[in-house]
């Protein structure tokens, strides 16, 4: 570089610059976080499995849900954005692969948590929060937006294909730093909150609080919902808990609440938008706050669920940009 002439020399430093942007924004950065996340979620369960504490994954339906969540994502850009440009199917298409694989992990590893840790934590936060609150939050909730639990019910239950959606969204822009960092910190939340924290905090949330410590504390509530129609969460408390009691998980197994890892996700979504999509922002901030609501609100978890996922969210996005600059910088 010492012959160069100072025009060739900025030439020279823009073109690097230009490369340097390239390789940073490339898709490998939050890949390779996906495949170390994927392989230590298969190591932790194949150690959970051999003790006889986790059940076998349904890898291939979960593969078959990853792929139709892809496809379904795909054709709805094709029909909304006509002229934008291919996704990079030799990234898309492995890390299809690898939301399949953690997927189907995640729920052994969740039904195996009693077993490792016994549910402890309930107690504790029903009065902690009834000292806060003055009353359940769910009770303060079931005043103000009773007439609302139907719709919440409904729509609480369609928060699995919205996030899909939206993960699958972000998987299929071309690379960028904003799109390393929002699928870091996915992976990461999914396991550090999901399977790592919930682990440590043990603990089944007001729907499931009677069934397992005694008692009537929610029968109430359970009444309340019965009453009025929920029947999404009615249904599904009632299949997770035949799965547990039963030992024979299926496909909806596996009970945990602290932290929620809807609200975690819902937060992820609200962080995601603000970056790539900021006129997405208040909307996805309107959604991230209906989860909590519907969260407690139906009994699935305890107010303070919410905040410790949120909090957790926040924390590992800020951790997901670290981590992006560390990557990003080796490569």
């Amino acid at each position: 570089m010492a012959g160069l002439v100072p025009a060739e020399r900025q030439i020279a430093a823009t073109v690097r610059s230009r490369i340097g942007g390239a390789l940073v924004g490339a898709d490998h950065t939050w890949l390779s976080v996906m495949v170390v996340v994927t392989a230590v979620e298969l190591a932790w369960w194949t150690i959970t499995w051999g003790f006889g504490l986790a059940p076998l994954p349904f890898l291939f339906s979960y593969l078959a849900f990853a792929f139709a969540g892809l496809g379904c994502t795909f054709a709805m850009h094709r029909v909304l954005r006509p002229q934008a440009p291919n996704p990079d199917w030799t990234s898309t298409v492995p890390a299809t692969i690898l939301v399949g694989i953690g997927a189907s992990l995640f729920l052994p590893l969740k039904y195996a948590i009693p077993q490792l840790v016994p549910f402890w934590l309930d107690p504790l936060l029903a009065s902690l929060e009834r000292s806060m609150f003055g009353a359940d939050p769910w009770r303060l909730l079931d005043h103000l937006l009773g007439w609302a639990v139907v719709p919440i019910d409904r729509i609480y239950g369609l928060w699995l294909p919205t996030q899909s959606l939206v993960l699958f969204t972000v998987m299929l822009q071309p690379p960028s730093r904003e799109k390393s960092r929002a699928l870091i910190a996915y992976v990461l939340a999914w396991f550090l909150l999901g399977v790592v924290a919930a682990t440590v905090f043990s603990s089944a949330g007001p729907i499931f609080h009677d069934r397992i410590f005694g008692g009537t504390e929610f029968a109430a509530l359970t009444q309340s919902l019965y009453n009025r129609g929920a029947w999404v969460v009615l249904a599904e408390s009632d299949r997770m808990w035949a799965s547990l009691a039963s030992a024979q998980p299926g496909l909806v197994s596996g009970i945990s609440a602290v932290p929620s890892i809807h609200v975690a996700i819902s937060v992820w979504i609200l962080l995601t938008a603000r970056t790539m999509l900021p006129r997405a922002a208040p909307a996805a901030f309107s959604y991230a706050v209906f989860i909590w609501i519907g969260s407690v609100q139906l009994g699935w978890h305890y107010w303070m669920d919410g905040l410790v996922g949120a909090l957790g969210m926040l924390v590992i996005w800020a951790l997901s940009g670290v981590l992006r600059r560390k990557l990003e910088a080796k490569s």
